[in-house]
């Protein structure tokens, strides 16, 4: 039985990424935890002298979480009934990442599925904001962030972007391994070198990665590096028909060094696809 939290702001965007997990996890037996927070917009905050007015906004939006985590389910139940998934609703005034974290630790969370858009008037952006406050607030558990518009399909070709300068923890690992069996995808290991060889530390790494994949196909690819990550991780994922980018969250991580990088205007296909941000 697979724990899955699922956070929805109710958007098309959130919509599509509960769609892409029910339809990953369709063969799994899963219990699903649809989270919506919520904080009135009002002037003064919760934890200060609260009056009539604020009392109202406060009930007045609980109201409007509840009822949008009511009609997500029955479009669930729907458009994706399933004897093997079990379902529950979280309606909290809370922060977001606060409930998450919370939730991941009481309910034992396997994987944080949420969608990518974010508040930002950029035409192209790595990641949405909402989803960044996640990974960042999240130490050990997955998090899988969907592309808005993004249309399922079953990943054959994920890809492991790392540095290899710090050990995969067993969760990364597990996580890794569980996603690639239950879609029998190819993994593609891809290290961009700064030096002609690995250090000892680095083949250590690898060895770990490779012997925790032995049972699926792999492949490594060591590749120079020759300008900024995004652009050669992006050219990666076009000719080798990525469908799943995966990454490694910690700091100073491929991840940061992305989301600081300019999205270049030929550049990227990484916001593109499914992005599985593994736990350090």
């Amino acid at each position: 039985m697979k724990n899955i939290l699922l956070p929805t702001d109710f958007s098309e965007n959130a919509n599509n990424a509960i769609s892409y997990a029910l339809e990953l996890f369709k063969k799994e037996n899963c219990t699903f935890y649809l989270l919506n927070t919520y904080v009135p917009a009002i002037p003064h905050s919760r934890f200060m002298a609260e009056n009539s007015k604020t009392l109202v906004l406060e009930k007045n939006t609980e109201t409007a979480s509840k009822n949008g985590l009511k009609k997500t389910i029955e479009y669930i139940k729907q458009k994706h009934s399933n004897p093997l998934h079990n379902y529950k609703t979280i309606s909290s005034f809370d922060l977001l990442t606060h409930e998450v974290i919370d939730i991941i630790k009481n309910e034992h969370i396997n994987f944080v599925i949420s969608g990518t858009k974010g508040i930002t008037n950029f035409k192209r952006v790595f990641i949405g904001a909402n989803t960044m406050h996640i990974i960042n607030a999240i130490k050990d558990c997955p998090v899988l962030a969907i592309p808005n518009h993004y249309n399922f399909g079953i990943p054959k070709q994920l890809v492991l972007a790392t540095d290899l300068k710090r050990s995969l923890s067993p969760e990364a690992l597990q996580a890794l391994l569980f996603i690639t069996k239950m879609c029998n995808c190819t993994v593609h290991i891809l290290h961009l070198k700064t030096n002609t060889v690995l250090d000892d530390f680095q083949k250590s790494n690898l060895k770990i990665i490779q012997n925790c994949l032995a049972s699926i196909p792999l492949k490594l690819h060591l590749l120079p590096f020759y300008a900024n990550k995004s652009e050669i991780i992006s050219s990666f994922i076009k000719d080798h028909t990525i469908d799943t980018l995966a990454l490694v969250y910690n700091n100073r991580s491929y991840l940061e060094e992305l989301i600081q990088e300019p999205v270049l205007e030929n550049a990227d296909y990484h916001t593109k696809i499914p992005l599985l941000v593994l736990p350090s």
